[in-house]
C-alpha cells in the first residue's frame, strides 16, 4: 500500500499546476513533506519582517478567540539561535546541535519562560508560506493557539545553498 501511495504521489506531482504545491503528511506525525513546482523552487527567499510576522500570528490567534501576543527580542534571539544552528547543519529539528531545547535557548537569551514552545520550518520562500504550513499542522497549530502564550520571537537563517530555516518561539514568563 505504501509503495502504491508513493507511486501515485510521484505521478501527481508533475501533473500539478505550476504554482501548486502538494503536501504529504509524515507517517509518524509532527511534520509534512511538500512537493512544489519548479517555479516555486526558483523563487527568491523573502526577507523576514518580524512586525509583519507578528501581525500575521495575531490575526490567526484573534480569528480563533486568542489574545494577541507581543514581539519579544529575547525570544527572537532564541529563535535566531535555532535557525542559525539548523542552517549550519542543514537539518531541521527542535533540538540544538548542543542538545538544547526551546526552553533552554529562551533562558540563554534572558527569557525566563514558564512556557516555551517552538515551530520550525525549512524551504518555504516566505514567513507567510511557513505560517500556512504551521496552520495546517495540528501540533504547530496547537502551539500558535496556546492561550497562555504572551510573546513570540521569530527568525530565519539560510544555509550555504540558500535554503531558509524558519523558527518561531512562543512563550510566557
Amino acid at each position: 500500500m505504501l509503495k502504491r501511495s508513493i507511486m501515485v504521489a510521484a505521478l501527481l506531482v508533475p501533473a500539478a499546476p505550476a504554482a501548486a504545491g502538494w503536501t504529504l503528511p509524515c507517517l509518524f506525525g509532527g511534520c509534512s513533506i511538500t512537493f512544489v513546482s519548479p517555479e516555486y523552487a526558483a523563487r527568491h527567499v523573502q526577507k523576514l519582517d518580524p512586525e509583519k510576522a507578528l501581525a500575521r500570528i495575531n490575526a490567526f490567534r484573534t480569528k480563533y478567540g486568542r489574545k494577541p501576543v507581543v514581539l519579544d527580542e529575547r525570544l527572537s534571539q532564541a529563535a535566531a539561535m535555532q535557525s542559525k544552528d539548523q542552517a549550519g547543519r542543514s537539518s531541521i529539528g527542535h533540538y540544538g546541535s548542543d542538545g538544547s531545547k526551546p526552553m533552554q535557548r529562551a533562558a540563554r537569551a534572558g527569557f525566563h519562560a514558564k512556557i516555551a514552545s517552538e515551530n520550525v520550518a525549512s524551504g518555504q520562500k516566505s514567513f507567510g508560506d511557513a505560517m500556512r504550513s504551521w496552520e495546517g499542522s495540528s501540533g504547530h497549530r496547537e502551539n500558535l493557539l496556546r492561550p497562555e502564550v504572551t510573546a513570540i520571537g521569530v527568525a530565519m537563517a539560510k544555509n550555504e545553498s540558500g535554503r531558509p530555516y524558519w523558527t518561531l518561539v512562543l512563550g510566557a514568563e
